[in-house]
């Protein structure tokens, strides 16, 4: 304070009185001194040249050249359709993927997997894709981040690296079913339905009834063929028999290192491991990196810019407490947070779940970790 009131407020004749600069110029200032001192160039400006390229001239880097390794991103749950930033939508990712098979320039891919999975349906729609992607001559290399589970590993399976980090959560091979409905909770208010179909089928999917058995049954029918499918995905992918393959699924994860022992996982290293790992597959010794992503829509731009929103949840559920329970405030946010926030996050999760057929592949024992 007392510095900058010597200078009533100006920082920059504080750092000049200190000498903590120099000289106190402006850009045009700055420019013509520095044209004295190193030329002018074209546009009337010092001659310069950006780091890289000097780094470039004077061989501290590697030359760039046309070919190039696409990054692409797999994280959060995967989820039928197209999905925004934090999710894996099916469609989504396979728009990406299939981008990245038709850019000539693009000659391998690392696909960066940090996921517990989710839709069985968007992951089989995301390995389709992959396996283009091999038929086109494009290597394929997934680099699993924290977690690469279940439909994680679904989509990871066929590539043709895979690495992980020691501490990598992997495997969860397996599969269930799932419909959530209220009727129970719609009881205990006294709210009932009835009604008459023309088939055991027509209220099929209703919420607001219990499952039906025929219902139920072609669930099941539908968990059995999907982990069926699962194991013949990594046995294909991972050139194994399909029951050694079922000897460490059964819905057990690993960690990365027990992975790579029993043949989950190639080599142990990180992303920049991995890309070096795919452009040696494409013989490649004169690349760059390119991050493929989806072009951020104005409605993500938006939320992106809605903060304080858990915060201000926080304040309406601890002033309702305190009305109620007559409790301190601290105390009273604390214990709603505490109580609330699992459930809001159970019901975020469940109120996600599209798969058109509710089967999912999806890791809960990773969601806890």
């Amino acid at each position: 304070d007392r510095i900058l009131a010597a200078t009533a407020g100006d920082a920059g004749k504080a750092a000049l009185d200190w000498q903590l600069i120099d000289a106190l110029q402006s850009r045009e200032e700055f420019n013509r001194e520095l044209i004295e001192t190193v030329g002018e160039d074209e546009d009337g400006l010092y001659n310069a040249i950006d780091f890289r390229d000097y780094l470039l001239a004077t061989r501290h880097l590697p030359v760039g050249g046309k070919d190039k390794v696409g990054v692409i991103v797999a994280r959060g749950m995967i989820l039928d359709g197209e999905q925004h930033s934090g999710l894996v939508g099916g469609d989504t990712l396979a728009d990406l993927l299939r981008q990245a098979r038709l850019d000539d320039d693009i000659k391998a891919v690392v696909l960066r997997v940090d996921s517990e999975g989710g839709s069985a349906f968007a992951s089989e729609i995301i390995r389709q894709q992959l396996l283009e992607l091999q038929a086109a001559d494009k290597p394929v290399v997934v680099s699993m981040g924290s977690i690469a589970a279940s439909g994680g590993y679904w989509i990871s399976a066929n590539a043709d690296e895979v690495w992980a980090t020691p501490a990598t959560i992997t495997g969860s091979i397996g599969i269930f079913g799932a419909f959530p409905t209220v009727e129970e909770s719609l009881s205990k208010l006294g709210v009932h339905t009835d009604g008459v179909g023309t088939t055991q089928m027509a209220d099929a999917f209703r919420i607001d009834r219990a499952l039906s058995p025929a219902v139920a049954s072609a669930i099941q029918s539908s968990i059995n063929a999907g982990y069926k499918r699962f194991l013949g995905v990594v046995a294909s992918g991972r050139e194994m028999p399909e029951a050694d393959v079922d000897k460490i699924a059964q819905g057990q994860i690993w960690a990365g290192s027990d992975a790579q022992r029993n043949g989950l996982v190639d080599q142990l290293g990180g992303l920049d491991d991995a890309i070096r790992a795919a452009a040696a597959l494409a013989k490649l010794t004169n690349y760059t990196e390119e991050s493929i992503k989806p072009p951020v829509s104005p409605q993500e731009l938006l939320l992106g810019r809605l903060t304080g929103v858990e915060q201000t949840l926080s304040r309406i559920v601890g002033g309702v407490f305190e009305r109620e329970l007559g409790a301190p405030r601290g105390l009273a946010t604390s214990s709603a947070l505490a109580s609330f926030k699992p459930l809001l996050r159970e019901w975020q999760r469940l109120s996600l779940w599209n798969d058109p057929r509710s089967t999912y592949v999806f890791c809960g024992d990773c969601a806890r970790l």
